[in-house]
Parts: C-alpha cells; sequence; structure tokens
C-alpha cells in the first residue's frame, strides 16, 4: 500500500522511537539479504564458475538476444561475476543542470541529486564530507539561483560515506526531514562519532511530497540493509520525464535478485527514460552525459533520455546477468537454505536435548 506524506507537516518533528523502545532495527529478512555465496566477493560466483555454468552461459545469451547490437556494451559489463561497477575517478567536481527542476552535483566519482520544487528543495545524497556540501552542493545551488537554506527534504540511498558524508551538516544547518532505510539509520545514529539525529524510516511504496513534486520510494536490500531506490520527474521542453534513480545495481543472491525484478517491473509501468544511480558510468548516466550538459538546454537530443522501450530492455539485460550469476553460485546458495535455515531456535532458557531429525527441543516442564 502506497503512503503519501507531506513532509513539510513533519518539519521539526522528534525522532520516531523503534516497536518495543530504542531506536535499533533488527536483523529481519525483509531488509536484509541472508544467502552468502563462495566466490572471490560476497554472493557473487568466481568467474571461473560463470564460465562453467551452462546455465548461466544460455542466460547470457538471452540476455545478448534482448540487448541486440545497441545494448552490447552493457551485457559485457553486466553479465560478468561481479558486473563490472567501475566508478571513475574524482577530481572534477561541478554541478550542472539535467532537467528544468533537477541539477547533478559531482566530484566525478560520486554525485548527489538537487531537486528544485515549488516549496523548496529535495536533494538526494550528500557527497563524501562537510567540505564538499559546503563547496559542491551549496556553491553549486547558489550558481543557479538557489538559496540552501531551501533544502526541506533529505533522501539518503544508502549509509556508505560516498552518500552521507555532508549528512551532519545539512541537518545541523537547516534541519530538514530526512529519509533513510530503517537499518542503515541504526548504522548511521550509532557510528563512530556520529552526531546525527534520526530522521524518518524511508518506508517501500512510500510517496514523499514537497510541494509540486512527488518521489516514490522503494526498498532495494543488498548493497546495504536498507539501501532506497526511487522513481522521480524531471521536466524537460514541456514535458514530464520519469526517471529510476538505483542506489546500486550488483546483485547475486535470491533474496537481492526479487527487489530488483520488483522495482524494474514498476520502472517499466511508469515508462522511465532513464536508469541512473549517483555513481556516474555504472548506469546510464555517463561522464561524457555530464560534459554535454555544462550546456544546458544540450544541444541535439538529451543525453540521459532514452526511449521507455530501450530503458526496458536495459533493465532486462541487467536482470539476466544478475539471474545468470546466481545460476553460477546455485550450489552454495541453495546449501545455505538448508532445514536449519527455516529452524527458529528457542530461547535459551527453554530448550531442552534436541530431539533427532534437528526439530525444535521440548520446553522445561512440557507434557
Amino acid at each position: 500500500m502506497f503512503t503519501t506524506v507531506s513532509v513539510l507537516a513533519q518539519q521539526g518533528q522528534p525522532p520516531v522511537a523503534a516497536p518495543g523502545g530504542g531506536t535499533l532495527g533488527t536483523t529481519n529478512t525483509l531488509y536484509t539479504i541472508p544467502e552468502a555465496g563462495q566466490g572471490s566477493a560476497a554472493n557473487d560466483p568466481t568467474a571461473e564458475q560463470l564460465a562453467a555454468s551452462s546455465e548461466a552461459q544460455a542466460i547470457i545469451a538471452n540476455a545478448r538476444r534482448i540487448a541486440g547490437a545497441e545494448l552490447k556494451e552493457e551485457v559485457d559489463r553486466f553479465c560478468t561475476w561481479n558486473a563490472t561497477a567501475n566508478v571513475p575517478p574524482g577530481g572534477s567536481n561541478e554541478v550542472v543542470q539535467v532537467f528544468d527542476n533537477i541539477y547533478y552535483a559531482t566530484t566525478g566519482a560520486v554525485g548527489a541529486w538537487i531537486i528544485k520544487t515549488s516549496a523548496g528543495i529535495i536533494l538526494w545524497d550528500t557527497l563524501n564530507s562537510e567540505d564538499e556540501a559546503k563547496t559542491i552542493i551549496e556553491a553549486g545551488m547558489r550558481k543557479f539561483s538557489m538559496n540552501p537554506s531551501d533544502i526541506r527534504v533529505i533522501i539518503i540511498g544508502h549509509h556508505h560515506r560516498d552518500h552521507t558524508g555532508g549528512l551532519e551538516y545539512f541537518q545541523r544547518m537547516y534541519n530538514p526531514t530526512i529519509y533513510v532505510g530503517k537499518l542503515d539509520w541504526d548504522v548511521l545514529v550509532t557510528g563512530s562519532g556520529a552526531r546525527l539525529r534520526r530522521g524518518e524510516d524511508a518506508r517501500d511504496g512510500q510517496k514523499v511530497t514537497l510541494g509540486d513534486t512527488t518521489i516514490t520510494l522503494f526498498l532495494l536490500p543488498g548493497h546495504t540493509p536498507g539501501s532506497v531506490s526511487g522513481i522521480f520527474a524531471g521536466k524537460y521542453q514541456g514535458r514530464m520525464v520519469n526517471i529510476l534513480n538505483l542506489t546500486a545495481s550488483r546483485f547475486s543472491t535470491y533474496a537481492s535478485l526479487a527487489p530488483f525484478q520488483r522495482i524494474f517491473d514498476e520502472a517499466k509501468r511508469a515508462k522511465v527514460e532513464s536508469v541512473v544511480q549517483v555513481h556516474p558510468e555504472i548506469n546510464m548516466l555517463k561522464t561524457a552525459t555530464i560534459t554535454a550538459l555544462r550546456s544546458y538546454p544540450p544541444a541535439g537530443p538529451h543525453p540521459m533520455l532514452f526511449a521507455p522501450e530501450k530503458a526496458a530492455r536495459y533493465m532486462d539485460v541487467e536482470l539476466e546477468c544478475g539471474k545468470a550469476r546466481i545460476a553460477a553460485n546455485k550450489t552454495e546458495l541453495d546449501r545455505v537454505r538448508g532445514p536449519e535455515y527455516y529452524r527458529t531456535p528457542d530461547p535459551p532458557d527453554t530448550v531442552g536435548p534436541a530431539p533427532r531429525g534437528g526439530g525444535r527441543g521440548r520446553a522445561r516442564g512440557a507434557q
């Protein structure tokens, strides 16, 4: 069920305590990815396993059929043991206008979306540090005649430092409403030296509205337990264009596959015209895109917009490549889902000798 939240009504509200007291979440499997593989990285097959799996290679062949010549580069990149997520080096600090209402602040290696609405600014991610928040995001906003004090909402894709480095500064300066996945909040508010006040837990399907702009959030656990992605709209040449903003693009387990299947289905329904994330080069936002947008509006076709049919095929290719990694590592992924995976242990003070067959122990005093 989708929930619409008026963020203006929440300004200044204290953090909401977790059920049962405190602010910490749990390791509920709705939010975590339980399987672990045996490959060269967590949950991934080895390159040798991928090459040797006939099932995986059949899936990759289907990905190539879907891709055709137009998306060949994407198959070559995504259909590898680790999806070849190469982040470019930083050092090219700038802010460019992407659409009439959306701007991109970047170090060259990571970025943040600045979304201008009729009631203030929505910021998606905050770069690496307070210094970058000031010298890149705020300076870029002023360059485009926006006032940083109008930041009303911040959405965080996941808790890693390159996405949250400026968050404490923005909270201290402007007190915006902040949305983070529940379990990622746990990391942020309990981390070493953390000075963040807990804000709102991002919920799956939640619609965050500020003025004339609505962003739909989706939980996308895998990269971190509380990763969040979303669909937002840009205004360009008199029309609205929907964009899928991912928090990551790598998935290699049964549990991590399902959220990607779901979010890609939602994106196809929304007829998104691009699949991006704040890191350039991994999805359809490229370093060359940023260069082309230094002059706005760009000359010729918009470099970040594609036909919905191409965006849909792009997502299908990425999905097939994830399925191929899972197929190549199937033996190990299936092994961890043995009988004990489904067994809920008895509390320690009520456990008697375990009966043969691995069933539940009898509580003391039970008849």
